[in-house]
């Protein structure tokens, strides 16, 4: 027996702290782009929320500001054994749960998709009630193109066995 893929797309931040909205406006812009089967969820600051937004989900992509050293509005993606080395990129989280914490409580629970690809983007002003910062916000197509084209990927008539990962 067969059934379709399901996909997951997650905007994750805090659209009143500046450069963390920019994951918000992603899971805004593609709502539009994305077919009907593809969920998109805006996520604020727990990112406890995941552990049941993703749990069962065969694609889940979850896009995030971060911060780390290095250019502001760089795109930065990690899938399979990379989401492994997430934490030693810097601190990434700007949340109270960082997302390297929540995929390993995920695994621990197991509630995790059955794929994940993170997207993260650089940020560099974090402040409340700032913007996002116009080298982070030139990210964004880039970004959602990079998630459109993911999707494509797998294609709409991609079909998975049922109960297998």
């Amino acid at each position: 027996m067969t059934r379709t893929a399901s996909v997951l797309v997650v905007g994750v931040g805090n659209e009143h702290r500046g450069d963390d909205a920019l994951g918000l406006e992603v899971a805004r812009a593609l709502v539009r782009r994305v077919p009907s089967s593809v969920k998109v969820v805006e996520a604020g600051d727990d990112l406890t929320e995941l552990l049941d937004l993703w749990q069962d989900v065969d694609l889940a992509i979850v896009v995030d500001t971060f911060r780390s050293e290095g250019t502001a509005g760089e795109i930065v993606r990690w899938a399979g054994p990379a989401l492994d080395n997430i934490a030693s990129q810097g601190p990434l989280s700007t949340h109270g749960l960082s997302l390297p914490q929540a995929l390993a409580l995920g695994r621990t629970l197991e509630k995790v998709p059955r794929q994940l690809v993170v997207y993260g983007i650089r940020g560099s002003d974090f402040r409340i009630g700032r913007p996002i910062a116009a080298e982070v916000a030139r990210a964004l197509p880039e970004v959602e193109q990079r998630i459109l084209t993911e999707i494509s990927n797998l294609g709409r008539d991609v079909h998975l066995l049922e109960g297998g990962r």
